[in-house]
């Protein structure tokens, strides 16, 4: 509830008595020999919201398979948490639209994956608040649907609320080159708004050094270059690449940031540096085409629609002679 404001004569008599107040307040205490008591005030903590919206198509091959698997979903949500709680967002809701944090052409060092999930509030309260904006649809080519509202249960009093999200099942279909624009009808907390994105082309064939990853398992050789191609024309986006794999009971991850200009070349030193596992298990490699576009409203501090196109495949790691 919202102080009243103090008008006429009993707010002009509580302005002028307020300090008469504390003196007399701070004088008795010295009478008594006693300090005056230090009230602490705490900052009341500083709220944020965000708008994040993807929109996935993705494609798993399987080397000598009759033909991929495919799916394309749609998904929204809009976190409201504390300021200082943004590590645990992006932990807890995970990274739906592939990045990195790297100068374009460029590749990391592997890292470890580290779980940084965090554990449960002592004092009970929820860390993330998934807020609802009303009604959600989006329109694509002479397609209509909405995207639907689906509840978010209490994990571990950490995160609560309402997720959107819709599929090929809600007549939500995946068409190169449309223009995806999403409306939602907005609540008291989220104004009304609208996002529209043109959906990019699919990767098209995936080479690895000259092999199609359609006819044999890839094969990356450490030590040695590895030059990777797809259909890719240099519109503007980019393309990232991530290596995932597993050595002695621990996750590792490689990424490198690409223009979408169809052809790069991971360096032998880049390569080199990829662990040799003790056991020759296959690994996962991805190229996700990504594009992105920023969008406003009352209540958001910021809002991102995304548009990923990536194509995933196995791959097993080599030691050059």
């Amino acid at each position: 509830m919202r102080p009243q404001r103090l008008d006429g004569m009993n707010g002009l008599a509580r302005t002028w008595a307020a300090p008469w107040l504390s003196a007399a307040i701070a004088l008795g205490a010295v009478l008594s020999g006693c300090e005056p008591e230090q009230v602490e005030h705490k900052a009341e903590p500083r709220f944020v919201t965000r708008g994040i919206i993807s929109a996935t198509a993705s494609r798993y091959v399987e080397s000598g398979a009759p033909r991929p698997y495919e799916q394309f979903e749609m998904a929204a949500v809009f976190p409201r948490f504390k300021a200082e709680d943004e590590r645990i967002v992006d932990s807890l809701l995970g990274e739906r639209v592939p990045s990195a944090d790297l100068a374009l052409d460029t590749c990391s060092q592997p890292i470890p994956v580290l779980n940084t999930r965090p554990r449960r509030r002592e004092n009970g309260e929820t860390a993330i608040e998934l807020l609802d904006v009303g009604d959600i649809n989006v329109e694509f080519g002479e397609h209509k649907a909405a995207v639907p509202t689906r509840t978010f249960p209490d994990l571990l009093k950490v995160i609560d609320g309402v997720i959107y999200s819709a599929n090929e099942s809600s007549s939500v279909t995946f068409e190169p080159g449309e223009v995806y624009t999403i409306e939602a009808s907005g609540t008291d907390d989220i104004g009304a708004f609208g996002a529209g994105l043109e959906a990019p082309d699919e990767l098209g064939e995936v080479k690895l050094d000259g092999i199609p990853i359609y006819e044999q398992m890839p094969v990356i050789r450490r030590g040695e270059d590895l030059e990777i191609t797809w259909e890719g024309e240099g519109y503007g986006d980019e393309v990232i690449a991530t290596i995932n794999w597993t050595n002695v009971g621990i996750s590792w991850s490689m990424s490198c940031r690409m223009k979408d200009d169809g052809r790069f070349s991971v360096p032998a030193e880049v390569t080199g540096l990829l662990l040799d596992p003790l056991v020759n298990n296959d690994h996962e490699m991805s190229l996700s085409r990504v594009r992105q576009v920023s969008f406003r409203s009352d209540g958001l501090r910021a809002g991102e629609f995304s548009f990923v196109v990536a194509t995933s495949f196995l791959v097993r790691f080599e030691s050059s002679r």
